[in-house]
């Protein structure tokens, strides 16, 4: 009963730290004269959210399966990039006489 009213009913330590964290390396981000203007508009405060708290209304578990279904999806592009680099350069080969 104590980490349900931790966690939901009063904002603890991991939410209220978390939001600092976005919201100061938001500003840092934002801040940076080196970004152009498409790219302050990409970034969002939430987009800084490495734990995945501050997303509403998801459970733990829910969280660890949409971050597994994220890795697999990662995998499975950079599976499928490493391929279609594989087969431009054969092709370039091919192309080129050899």
């Amino acid at each position: 009963m104590l980490m349900i009213y931790d966690s939901y009913i009063e904002p603890s330590g991991t939410h209220i730290d978390m939001l600092y964290h976005c919201n100061a390396m938001y500003n840092q981000t934002m801040n940076n004269p080196n970004l152009t203007t498409e790219a302050r508009r990409s970034f969002k405060a939430a987009d800084f959210d490495f734990l995945g708290v501050l997303e509403p209304d998801v459970t733990t578990k829910e969280r660890a399966e949409n971050f597994e279904r994220k890795k697999i999806e990662n995998t499975a592009n950079s599976i499928h990039t490493i391929g279609e680099a594989i087969k431009a350069q054969a092709l370039g080969n091919k192309k080129n006489g050899k």
